[in-house]
Formats: C-alpha cells, structure tokens, sequence
C-alpha cells in the first residue's frame, strides 16, 4: 500500500499515484477523502484506503469513487450499515483496531463483535493497527502491540483478505509485523524513517534561482529585524524562496544552500517570499544562478535536526505554490504548475 497522504509527502501525490500504480502497488492510502477524489479524478484506478476514516456526509462518494472506507469506531459502522441498508449498496471496508497508539481505532472486543455479527452489504476486506514506537527498535511496547495484534489476527482474521500493520520504520525494524501487506511512506520517497537508518536517495529537491545580486558595505543590515550585519564589504544574492513556500524562518542564519557546488549561508531573516545568501567568498557567482535549498548532503534529516523536527514536517510543509518539476532518466517527463 503505497502511502500518498499530504500531497505524495510533499511530492505532488497524483504524479506519485502515476508512476506507483506502474510499479503494481496494491492500494494506494490517503488520509482524507479529498485526498483519494484527487487520486481518482486523475484517472487512477487502484484501490484507495482512506485511512482517516470519513464523515457520514461523504458515504455517497464511495458508490461514486469506489473507495475503502476505514471502519475505527462503532457509531460510523452503525451508520454504513444504515446506509448500506437504505441504498442497497455493497461497501468493502478495513477495520482498525487500537493496540497501544492510542488515536483512532477500535477495541478488540467492538472488532470482534462486528466480525462476528456481519451486517448485509458491509465486506470486511482489511484489518489493520497502527504502531506507536516503530522507529525504535526491540521496544517493549512494539512487542507488546505486535503480540496484540497477533492474537487477534490468528482469531479473527483467517477470512479477511487483507491483513497490514506496518509503516516505513516496522518495515525495517520490524520484519514480523509484515503480513501480507504493509504502508510504505517515507522509504518510497528515498528517506529513512530511522536516524542513522539505511542509506537511500531521496528523490525530492527543492531549487530556486538568484534574481538580485548588490553589494553592501560594513555594518549595513539585511532583513527584516536587522539579525544579519555585515563585518565586511559583502555581496548579497536575493532568492525568491520564503517560508510560505516551506523555507521555515528558523533556518535564518544558519541554513548553508548550494550555489553552484560552493556552500552559501542564509543571512538575516526568512521572509515569506524571500531570502538573502552571503555570496562574498563564492568564485563565479552570477545572476539567476541556480540554488539548491534541500538536496544532496543538505536533505530533509539535516534541516530536521536543525529545527529539532522530523522529516516528514519538512516536506509535508512545502508550499502549494512550488512547481514540481519530474525527471525521468535525466529528462523532464511533468511539470505542475499550482
């Protein structure tokens, strides 16, 4: 089950969807129903688990979309199963169960009862958990969720087609909680869940283009807030990049980018459109030259660790207005234009 959830990770999810359904992945997950609509309005037609569950407002899109809802508490199966009744329509679900995360799913005993007492028109196709600790491994409480799990699939689940578990980081660390299925994220997109984890390439940069180029003089400031003075004559490159487009502003004077394979730092204050490189010591610098903000040696565990977050946040954040541009055995193959 290839996780496309919060925009393909920040990777634009329908061009991700595109190039996973050529691979044969199984599902594609979502997180919310909007996010599975956009997959299938593209034209994608592998099965979509919308792991977050919906409102009994939007049941009228699974006849429409074919979609699979996610059952995690027992007052929306009553209500599919009074919709299912009135509508005559056959839904197929995957049934959460809580072990130990604490957040959405069910108990094992409301799991039971429904998959003891099946209701017309409601098929039980998938049943899943979800770990807390996965990262960390030979944890006690993953063993303890695994073994939960366990025994209520070796009770429960014999007839149940799908059985998935585990995440980016139980795929690594945890091989038994594999089943039949798991929910890659993060590893499909070149990037351990785990610090220090396997050495992958990421397939995501970001770039941006020099548009200004000025010298200033000693003690003259940059920014707003003047939190960058020069201590010297400097040259100064403007960057059309900001944290409205995912550079966060607390990567001010500290953040180094690429500019032409020479390590540049980010002087004065991230703005929300813009941002300053101190280009003083570069050789050959010039006008709308490109600049790698997140890449090679500068990627998504390095700016984590700078902000003390994690690299999901990293690329989930970057902004909507960012072009994607896709390469293909060195070519461009799609650009999206927000």
């Amino acid at each position: 089950m290839a996780v496309i959830k919060a925009d393909g990770y920040g990777h634009g999810a329908v061009a991700m969807a595109r190039e996973f359904e050529k691979a044969g992945v199984a599902y594609f997950g979502t997180a919310t129903v909007e996010e599975a609509l956009e997959i299938r309005q593209a034209g994608i037609s592998t099965p979509i688990l919308v792991l977050g569950g919906m409102t009994l407002q939007q049941l009228p899109l699974v006849r429409s979309f074919d979609f699979f809802p996610t059952i995690h508490n027992q007052e929306f199966y009553d209500s599919l199963a009074n919709y299912v009744s009135k509508s005559g329509l056959t839904v197929q679900v995957h049934l959460k169960v809580d072990t130990g995360m604490g957040r959405l799913g069910m108990t094992e005993h409301e799991a039971a009862e429904i998959i003891q007492n099946p209701v017309p028109g409601i098929h039980i196709q998938g049943l899943f958990t979800h770990f807390a600790c996965a990262d960390m491994p030979n944890d006690e409480s993953m063993e303890m969720q695994i073994s939960r799990f366990n025994e209520f699939v070796k009770t429960y689940g014999p007839k149940i087609p799908d059985i998935h578990a585990a995440n980016s980081a139980a795929i690594l660390n945890y091989p038994e909680s594999h089943y039949n299925l798991v929910r890659p994220g993060l590893l499909l997109y070149g990037l351990s869940p785990c610090s220090g984890g396997p050495d992958l390439e990421p397939i995501l940069s970001i770039k941006s283009r020099i548009i200004a180029l000025r010298k200033i003089q000693a003690g003259q400031s940059i920014g707003y807030g003047r939190t960058f003075v020069a201590d010297r004559e400097s040259l100064i490159a403007t960057v059309p990049i900001g944290y409205s487009d995912g550079l966060r502003r607390r990567l001010s004077n500290k953040l180094k980018v690429d500019v032409k394979g020479t390590m540049c730092p980010i002087v004065g204050t991230i703005s929300m459109d813009l941002c300053m490189l101190d280009v003083t010591d570069h050789p050959d610098v010039e006008l709308y030259d490109v600049v790698t903000f997140l890449g090679p040696g500068n990627g998504a565990w390095e700016w984590a660790r700078m902000l003390d977050t994690i690299p999901w946040e990293i690329l989930c954040l970057i902004g909507s207005r960012v072009q994607r541009v896709y390469y293909k055995e060195g070519k461009i193959c799609d650009v999206y234009y927000p």
